[in-house]
């Protein structure tokens, strides 16, 4: 792909970032749009307003297209915001209204143990829906202290939807599973819109209504909206079976469901998962095979019903369907609330995030590097960063400009092509009188010098992806099988522990100019599969695996294969066991971070020296060349001297002239 000189020079409206105004105000509409378009921004993130919601939502959508008209004038942009509200797909309550079955739901257990002979009885509580299972198993007890239940013995008891009961014999036990609605202490009362109750995402028929209530609507009255736009905007659709808050404890530890779900697992493993229900609730290290099976279902479903559904109405319609996720930044948190974020967002042809932390000495880069991930499993070259200075405002504001300068040189390093922004601008600078509640962080030097830094950026990377052989084992499957549901937000637990090894590993290696991917379990074993291994076009060359307790038994094995066609593979600290219950891992060696080090550095090609001063850098090709972009973490000029293997010359392209 060609450069063009031009779009850096003056980096075009599609380029630059978007403020997420959602509605624009009726009387001062068009000075508000001068001001954005003055402030040198692309466009904005827009939806209808939701007065009169919802008898009013067509005549609102006729304003709207004056709106959208006014925007076109003034050659700016738009992104469509999904909801009337958050997170998207509860359409303010609307999706619900006659349709409780869409409602997000989960399946909790109880369990009643024997020691001698007794006769028990369940009937459900008055906040649960109905009972969906029972059975009851034999214990094995070796001694006074211990007793394990046999979980390949299942007994079904017979039931009801709201009682059941059954005669226990010495040493059995007895389980009732129970579905009810996912809503108290969960995101759905601790977000910053409602206290509604929330969807279903893995119904795909609570999702249509949605598109129906939301989306539908504005095609009937404007046609080429969606085909206008530069794609739609959708915000945090989650599970709602987990809890938010530490400080409250509730009666049920839900996990997700959905009617078809138990019929979905007959089909995609070939097994029942009824005798195994308990093992999602209890068993440790014995149930970590059905726990990976479970929630990496629970995502291939939410990513079929959600993102899937949703981007071939918007694809219909001339659409792209864009938005991000809940829970970006951490393993633990792709299991709790999407079962397996992987599959949900690599399900999306222009993925997104969002970053919070916007401080440069407290960023987490797996904000961007696990949706980098996913948007190179799903080949897009692009990904959207919503841009929300929330954590630690008071230090932030100290240099706000300074830090989200920083902030998006990594986020476009690793992926990002296009931010969305509460980074608000003072617009009150353009109009005072008319614009007087429109402050913010950037005046409009501050804004233009910022849009078109970013523009410059995507000017030079646009249609690249890192070209790196490099890649770090994305363990979700240890954390996967340790995710047992909790009565409270159990955090941090044993299943958080893979996130905090993977992110010293990533701190590592980034803070010491090494650049990387994240490859899961089905690239690692598809490159194993190849004569010469390749992830997504990458030779590989090195695979870093964090100390994990559990690891698929396939993608060992396909490390194996990798290690004998000459790839280098380092089991960082410790080897795992095998999660699918095969025998335990045995052929590798465990290494430290500095033998990482060692090993790396045999391999460099480029590096940069920089004194005391954090440089993270990575490497793309461009026009038969290296492109290296480097970002400064320390927050003075820093001197750097570059030193290649092979290259003698090299030019300099800096993004704020």
């Amino acid at each position: 792909m060609v450069f063009d000189i031009k779009k850096w020079e003056e980096p075009p409206k599609e380029f630059r970032a978007c403020p997420m105004l959602h509605v624009l105000p009726k009387n001062n509409r068009t000075v508000l749009m001068d001001a954005i378009k003055s402030f040198g921004f692309g466009g904005v993130v827009i939806n209808p307003s939701f007065e009169n919601w919802y008898d009013g939502y067509e005549d609102n959508i006729r304003e709207f297209a004056y709106a959208l008209n006014e925007l076109e004038e003034r050659d700016l942009s738009f992104w469509l915001y999904d909801e009337n509200g958050y997170p998207s797909g509860a359409a303010n309550g609307e999706t619900l209204k006659g349709h409780p079955e869409l409602e997000a739901k989960g399946f909790y257990m109880r369990r009643m143990v024997a020691y001698e002979p007794r006769h028990v009885k369940f009937a459900l509580d008055f906040e649960s829906e109905r009972i969906i299972w029972a059975a009851k198993y034999p214990m094995e007890c070796p001694g006074l202290h211990e007793s394990y239940v046999q979980y390949d013995k299942m007994i079904p008891v017979p039931f009801t939807d709201e009682f059941c009961e059954t005669d226990l014999e010495a040493k059995e036990v007895f389980y009732v599973f129970c579905v009810k609605s996912a809503y108290e202490g969960s995101h759905c009362t601790h977000n910053v819109s409602s206290f509604q109750r929330y969807i279903n995402v893995m119904d795909k028929r609570a999702v249509r209504r949605f598109i129906d209530i939301m989306l539908e609507p504005i095609v009937k009255v404007i046609p080429d909206a969606f085909e206008r736009a530069e794609a739609v905007f959708t915000d945090e659709p989650s599970l709602s079976t987990f809890y938010a808050r530490g400080y409250e404890t509730w009666s049920y530890a839900l996990a997700p469901w959905s009617e078809d779900l138990f019929e979905l697992y007959q089909k995609e493993y070939g097994r029942s998962i009824l005798p195994d229900l308990p093992l999602l609730f209890e068993g440790e290290n014995r149930g970590a095979k059905v726990r990976t099976d479970f929630y990496r279902l629970v995502g291939i479903m939410i990513g079929r019903a959600y993102v899937e559904q949703l981007s071939q109405w918007c694809k219909a319609h001339g659409g792209v369907f864009s938005g991000h996720y809940f829970g970006e930044e951490h393993i633990a948190g792709h299991v709790k609330s999407y079962g397996s974020f992987i599959e949900v967002l690599s399900k999306s042809e222009y993925p997104g995030l969002d970053i919070l932390q916007c401080i440069p000495e407290r960023m987490e880069f797996e904000t961007v590097k696990f949706p980098q991930m996913a948007a190179r499993k799903s080949g897009a070259l692009r990904i959207m960063a919503e841009l929300c200075p929330f954590y630690d405002v008071e230090e932030f504001a100290k240099a706000p400009l300074d830090n989200m300068m920083y902030v998006t040189a990594v986020l476009y390093m690793f992926g990002v092509r296009h931010c969305n922004s509460y980074f608000s601008s003072d617009f009150r600078q353009y109009d005072m009188e008319k614009l007087g509640g429109y402050s913010g962080y950037m005046s409009c030097d501050d804004a233009n010098r910022f849009n078109n830094y970013l523009g410059r950026m995507r000017a030079m990377l646009d249609g690249l992806s890192n070209a790196c052989g490099e890649f770090v084992y994305y363990g979700l499957e240890d954390s996967q099988s340790k995710f047992i549901p909790q009565y409270s937000e159990a955090w941090p637990g044993r299943y958080t522990e893979i996130h905090e090894k993977s992110k010293r590993v990533t701190n590592a290696l980034l803070n010491s100019g090494y650049d990387f991917y994240y490859a899961d379990r089905d690239d690692i074993v598809s490159a194993a599969a190849e004569t010469v291994p390749t992830i997504s076009g990458n030779a590989v060359k090195v695979v870093i695996v964090p100390a994990m307790d559990f690891i698929h038994n396939d993608a060992y094995r396909a490390l194996e294969k990798l290690k004998q066609k000459g790839v280098r593979v380092l089991f960082l600290d410790k080897l795992p066991s095998s999660a699918d219950g095969g025998e335990d891992p045995d052929c590798f060696e465990a290494y430290g971070m500095e033998d990482v080090f060692s090993l790396l550095a045999e391999d460099a090609s480029f590096s940069v020296e920089a004194g005391d001063s954090c440089i993270i850098k990575s490497r793309f090709e461009r026009d038969g060349r290296e492109l290296w972009m480097l970002a400064n973490k320390s927050r003075s000029d820093t001197a750097v001297k570059l030193t290649h293997k092979s290259k003698t010359k090299a030019k300099l392209y800096d993004p704020e002239s």
